[in-house]
């Protein structure tokens, strides 16, 4: 019975230190995935932005839907710096009836850098397509 004596409190302090570590890795996951909506977010709607930049002469000529690059480009950058968030790079691809937008944000990690690649930031795309509405 004296042999037995501290197992318990050796059992607790390994499930604590268990305990922290699976935290530390939860918080870094979780810090990730947020910066990760945060772009998917902005880059939404910086696409959108840029593709209401339709070139309105051509539009009004022959009702063709063609984006003025231009214009689509500076309408993403303005809507990409009126959010206001880290964005490393911003990459603005204007098709004559597209717009992909690619932002480009780091993530800072704690200890779920030890297990993943941190030289690698974190990258998000999103595309969206020039289309007049009609207003009644």
């Amino acid at each position: 019975m004296r042999s037995d004596r501290g197992s318990v409190t050796i059992w607790v302090l390994g499930l604590s230190v268990l305990l922290l570590l699976f935290g530390g890795l939860a918080l870094d996951y979780w810090r990730g995935l947020s910066l990760q909506r945060e772009l998917a977010a902005v880059a939404d709607s910086a696409a959108l932005a840029g593709a209401s930049g339709i070139d309105e002469e051509a539009y009004r000529a022959d009702g063709s839907v063609v984006l003025d690059s231009a214009r689509s480009r500076d309408l993403v950058l303005a809507a990409v710096a009126w959010q206001d968030t880290d964005v490393l790079s911003i990459d603005v691809v204007v098709d004559p009836g597209a717009v992909t937008v690619t932002l480009t944000g780091e993530v800072e990690l704690g200890l779920l850098g030890v297990f993943v690649d941190e030289s690698e930031p974190l990258t998000v795309r999103a595309t969206a397509t020039a289309s007049p509405v009609l207003v009644p």
